[in-house]
């Protein structure tokens, strides 16, 4: 009876070990992996983790911030303006409200503009110009 018990728990045991092994990782660590390989350069990798969330968890927590970065990875570091555009358009359809909203609609404004033209820099370039320049643009203040 005992040898009967222990080989029950030795196959109870290898059952849920074996189980544990051949799951899948979990949202969290698809998007913990992924800035991982960001912070390594490793863009594809870090895509494919990001498509992970998007595959497996379509209506997870971290899916808005998947879809997003994958936008944001093609467009900045894989040069991929179609693919972030479409992931770009795709997040703004399904997030219009979310708080990466606006970073995605400025992206898509700005895909493929060389980064000394993005109107950010414009007003800084514009700003130190005066300043150098001695001649500062004329501010209007009422001062009571």
């Amino acid at each position: 009876m005992k040898k009967g018990m222990i080989g029950f728990l030795v196959l109870l045991l290898f059952v849920i070990f074996s189980a544990g092994c051949g799951s899948k990782a979990g949202e969290k660590e698809y998007f913990d992996l992924a800035y991982q390989y960001m912070g390594k350069e490793k863009w594809s990798d870090a895509e494919m983790d990001f498509q992970k969330i998007l595959d497996e968890y379509p209506n997870g927590v971290y899916s808005s911030k998947a879809l997003f970065m994958i936008g944001f990875i093609n467009a900045n570091y894989l040069q991929n303006e179609e693919k972030a555009r479409k992931y770009y358009t795709e997040f703004l359809e399904k997030y219009p409200n979310h708080d990466l909203a606006d970073d995605a609609k400025y992206e898509l404004d700005n895909l493929g503009k060389n980064i000394d033209d993005l109107p950010f820099l414009q007003d800084n370039k514009a700003s130190a110009d005066s300043l150098s320049s001695g001649s500062p643009k004329k501010v209007s203040a009422s001062v009571k």
